[in-house]
């Protein structure tokens, strides 16, 4: 919920700043089984979420049509709900993902598609899942928001100050394939590059070369088939 309450108005923000600049861009949001489309929508909403606040007038309503639920902006921008699971039919065509860190950045990798990796701080209190001592003191009754804040601030600016590396492809190729993002991250900014992207069609296909270099050879599951049956016939 903590990526989710942050990346749901940054992402329709950007989504809104693109839809304005090239109107024939769709959007889709891959909603994974552990949430509720209704959550989504709640996420923004200004009443639930108060990050969507930062981000002015790209409050969503959810919108029904038969089966498809989709978000919709008052300047018309719809971004469709998706919630058949894996995703991956529907992923595979499209032209550029904007997700954060996490596993989903190895199997947008998986899939070669270029993606934009956004690491926002709008509320660095928010973030508390972090294992051990860090973990422990960010949810300490009482003083574990300011314990969270200080905590996260310090992985940030080390972070941006090392140029640390927290796609999974970037981290396989030892250096940036997809660019990453950190910090109070302005919708114009993100969407500009994203827009740049969309424009230069051959900028794209490099990435995705580059992805498919990385990301291993094909066929996981029938070599690991192989071995079970392997192991059952020695």
């Amino acid at each position: 919920m903590a990526k989710l309450a942050q990346g749901v108005p940054l992402t329709l923000a950007i989504a809104e700043y693109i839809h304005q600049r090239r109107p024939q861009t769709q959007f889709i949001i891959p909603v994974a089984p552990t949430v509720e489309v209704s959550t989504i929508a709640q996420l923004a909403n200004p009443e639930y979420n108060p990050v969507v606040n930062y981000f002015p007038g790209v409050a969503a309503d959810l919108q029904q049509i038969g089966d498809q639920f989709m978000l919709q902006t008052k300047t018309g921008l719809q971004v469709y709900l998706y919630t058949p699971h894996p995703a991956y039919s529907l992923l595979s065509r499209c032209c550029f993902a904007v997700t954060t860190v996490g596993a989903n950045t190895a199997q947008l990798g998986a899939l070669a598609i270029p993606m934009a990796v956004l690491l926002p701080s709008y509320q660095l209190d928010a973030m508390r899942s972090w294992d051990g001592i860090p973990g422990i003191l960010a949810n300490l009754p009482g003083v574990g928001g300011l314990m969270a804040r200080g905590i996260n601030s310090a992985a940030l600016w080390y972070i941006q100050r090392t140029g640390k590396l927290l796609a999974w492809p970037n981290i396989w190729a030892g250096s940036e394939i997809v660019p990453e993002f950190s910090g109070r991250l302005r919708p114009e900014f993100i969407g500009d590059r994203i827009l740049e992207y969309l424009q230069n069609p051959h900028r794209l296909e490099t990435i995705s070369d580059r992805l498919r270099q990385v990301r291993g050879q094909p066929g996981a599951a029938q070599k690991l088939a192989n071995m079970v049956v392997e192991m059952f016939e020695s």
